[in-house]
């Protein structure tokens, strides 16, 4: 049996009142009358209602501010005008403040009172709908503008630290050398972490659609082992490297598969304890170019496994699968898909994790 829609019936007048409620089928509609709006806000404030029947005259008010009254005392709630007043301008500008129908009482009937609180409650319906994607695509354009404002001021204290540790503005120990190096690093992170938020954004809004070009997947990697090395080493991590002595073109953008790896590796970085390793193989298998990437870190459960992948996966005990955010290995599969390959990953609780990419060769 469907649920009965709830209909709050503000009308003075007793016979209009009763001629509605004989017009709506009790199988269908379950109808709570109130005769001013005082009562109406007394119920509305402890009842929740599919939608409000509204007649403009009534005690305590009259005209369209007795529909202000209502929709400000429930602004989700839809109203449709019930009233004897005969007036197209009046009608006209009800449902420009938002009435979802103006009805005059000469000309309702059983089907289209009923077929009017129907199409009112779904329109209602679909404009609450379009209110929160409206709301939600400004923040994201809140969150794209942000976080991209954030990244210069940190690349450009990331080369202050640097100079300062090389001794280009002056001498210090290598004490305080490796402490600046340190906070370089703590910064790359974070500037990893936005750039996740950045490139989430542009590919969910198709803003930063793959440009596929012919490349080796050894020279995107070979970038991004440019940037992570100098980590590694402060970490006391070592990195192998077991690449095929042969290799095949692939089609990809090589900005995203770049992030793809990029993330990967700050993730392997992230969980392998000082003085553990990182393996990366590089290899043709079949129609495919692959590579993996492997470090000797904690491992994953198998209910951490099911979820890496999705958006905001956030790990056990306090664990994260990407630098903070919960999108790097989100964002990894989306770019692999949209290279038409495959993302996938190996672990054992205790016995480290190992991310395997595959590409189409060219």
């Amino acid at each position: 049996m469907l649920d009965k829609t709830s209909v709050l019936l503000v009308e003075d007048s007793t016979p209009d009142a009763k001629f509605v409620q004989k017009l709506l089928s009790k199988q269908k509609f379950n109808i709570v009358h109130v005769t001013s709006l005082s009562e109406a806000s007394q119920k509305m404030a402890s009842e929740s209602f599919d939608v409000v029947l509204l007649d403009l005259s009534l005690p305590d008010g009259n005209g369209l501010g007795s529909f202000q009254r209502v929709k400000d005392i429930s602004t989700n709630t839809p109203v449709v005008i019930l009233t004897g007043l005969d007036d197209d301008e009046t009608a006209l500008m009800a449902v420009k403040l938002g009435a979802q129908d103006y009805i005059q009482k000469a000309d309702v009937n059983p089907s289209f009172l009923e077929r009017s609180i129907h199409y009112a409650i779904e329109r209602k319906g679909l404009e609450e709908t379009e209110k929160k994607l409206a709301t939600y695509e400004q923040r994201e354009e809140f969150m794209a503008t942000l976080t991209h404002d954030l990244k210069n001021p940190l690349i450009g204290t990331n080369r202050v630290l640097e100079l300062l540790a090389e001794q280009a503005m002056g001498e210090i120990t290598h004490e305080h050398a490796e402490l600046l190096l340190q906070i370089r690093d703590s910064n790359k992170i974070l500037l990893s972490m936005i750039q996740n938020l950045l490139d989430v954004y542009r590919f969910e809004k198709d803003m930063d659609a793959v440009v596929l070009t012919r490349t080796y997947l050894r020279d995107i990697l070979a970038n991004c082992l440019k940037d992570i090395l100098p980590i590694a080493e402060n970490r006391r991590i070592k990195i192998n490297t077991n690449y095929a002595s042969t290799e095949k073109l692939v089609q990809a953008d090589s900005m995203a598969m770049r992030r793809v790896f990029q993330n990967l590796l700050d993730n392997a970085l992230k969980f392998t304890p000082p003085g553990g390793e990182i393996t990366l193989r590089l290899a043709p298998i079949d129609d495919e170019v692959c590579i993996e990437i492997e470090d000797n870190g904690p491992g994953m459960s198998d209910d951490e496994k099911a979820r890496i992948f999705n958006r905001f996966a956030q790990g056990s005990a306090g664990r994260k699968f990407s630098p903070g955010t919960g999108l790097g290995l989100f964002l990894c599969k989306k770019i692999v898909d949209a290279h038409h390959g495959q993302i996938s990953c190996e672990s054992v609780e205790g016995s480290g994790t190992k991310f395997l990419v595959c590409l189409p060769a060219a």
